[in-house]
């Protein structure tokens, strides 16, 4: 069973995910790693959410320096979204469409709209 590893780090002022996507295959691990010291949320679309186990409730706290890891079950559409904010910002629902396919995009915490990039 393949892991994939997904790094939540601070980066200036705002926090992102190394790798900003990951795809999706039924019953592959992703572990979500804090690498920082502050808590970090980690917000979830319900369709997201909805092919996590096990289920999680968002958003999922994540402590500095702690792991979360869950199995994929078998996707049922596309465009998977996620988005790391600081732990004690105030989750809003993720809006706009993620990539095509069966891909899962994380968010930074300062780009709420997937079609505006963010690094090169």
């Amino acid at each position: 069973m393949n892991k994939k590893l997904v790094q939540i780090v601070q980066s200036g002022d705002f926090r992102q995910a190394q790798p900003p996507q990951v795809f999706i295959a039924e019953g592959e691990q992703v572990e979500f790693v804090n690498g920082g010291s502050g808590g970090t949320l980690l917000v979830l679309t319900p369709e997201t959410a909805a092919i996590l186990s096990p289920t999680p409730t968002s958003p999922v706290t994540i402590a500095g320096g702690a792991t979360v890891t869950y199995t994929f079950l078998k996707p049922t559409g596309s465009g998977y979204l996620a988005q790391v904010l600081p732990q004690g910002a105030t989750p809003e629902p993720i809006k706009g469409e993620g990539a095509a396919g069966t891909v899962l995009t994380i968010l930074p915490s300062t780009n709420r709209d997937p079609g505006n990039r963010t690094g090169t």
